[in-house]
């Protein structure tokens, strides 16, 4: 890999997932399904831009943009073994450009990951336990590519797939005391050359966050709980036919707040929103974002 890094981080706060691919209920996290067990999940990510910037500098222009995207995720984890697991996130994705002109976008199928995770270190104590794991992924290449709009193909940034195989790696783990949930995850995804002879920047994220059950019947009662995090995420510059865009790549650091509820053990609800505390855009044509709401079902069994 050109640029690999994954930091271990030390659990002093708590998190909300972080993850490659969109999607998905607990896969980026430092626990793993019981053995044999299944958890399917339904997810929809609606995310906005909107506002050019310069740096972390917002520029004035005639013409106003939005971009957004709305994509809708089939998550399936799976326990094979003990400490053990296999995860697949298949995703569905709109993306539309809006300008004062007009819009344009595509939409279809897009890239499938899928992804391996081992616990490698548990410690239980009473009402308590330190889970942490390691996280290797791929994502394919499933997605649509080919999108039109008159006739012309569709810049890479509005065709649902990449057409590129792309690896991840990473580490998270989890801290249960009581009432109380506390995790970290590193992140690191490697962007090959796809469609368009187009490479997407690779991507370092690494997040904290916090969850507190502020209700817990006894079980199998309903519990419900909320979260508070922070995600921190550097992408390199991307490349098309090798060339390097100048205008590409940056670091954004958002603000994680989330509510789960649990009517019963075996079915997660979960509602989060992520909005930008400070972005560093390389660049003059990159859109800031201006927020990212996410909607998940599970089901285990």
């Amino acid at each position: 890999m050109k640029y690999f890094c994954v930091w271990a981080l030390a659990v002093l706060a708590t998190i909300a997932p972080v993850s490659a691919q969109d999607g998905g209920i607990e896969i980026f996290a430092g626990e793993t399904i019981f053995t044999e067990g299944t958890r399917v999940s339904l997810s929809h990510i609606w995310k906005t831009k909107e506002g050019l910037l310069s740096g972390s500098t917002s520029l004035t222009v005639p013409e106003h943009q939005r971009f957004t995207e709305h994509r809708t995720v089939l998550g399936v984890n799976h326990g094979i073994a003990r400490n053990w697991s296999l995860s697949a996130l298949i995703p569905y994705v709109e993306r539309t450009l809006k300008k004062d002109v007009g819009e344009t976008g595509g939409v279809g199928p897009g890239d499938i990951s899928l992804i391996l995770k081992h616990n490698f270190h548990v410690i239980n104590w009473q009402r308590s336990a330190w889970h942490s794991a390691w996280i290797a992924g791929v994502e394919l290449p499933t997605g649509e590519t080919g999108e039109r709009d008159g006739g012309v193909r569709l810049a890479p940034s509005l065709q649902p797939g990449s057409g590129s195989v792309d690896p991840f790696l990473g580490v998270a783990t989890t801290l249960d005391l009581d009432l109380w949930r506390f995790d970290a995850v590193a992140l690191y995804k490697e962007n090959l050359e796809g469609a368009q002879n187009f490479e997407e920047g690779d991507k370092l994220t690494l997040s904290v966050s916090g969850k507190y059950r502020f209700v817990h019947v006894k079980y199998p009662g309903p519990s419900a709980s909320a979260t508070v995090g922070l995600k921190w995420g550097h992408t390199w510059r991307s490349a098309t036919d090798h060339i390097t865009n100048s205008g590409s790549g940056g670091e954004e650091l958002l603000v994680k707040f989330g509510l789960g509820y649990h009517p019963r053990p075996d079915i997660d609800m979960g509602v989060s929103l992520d909005l930008p505390l400070y972005e560093d855009l390389n660049g003059t044509e990159q859109l800031g974002l201006d927020s990212r709401v996410q909607f998940a079902l599970g089901l285990r069994f």
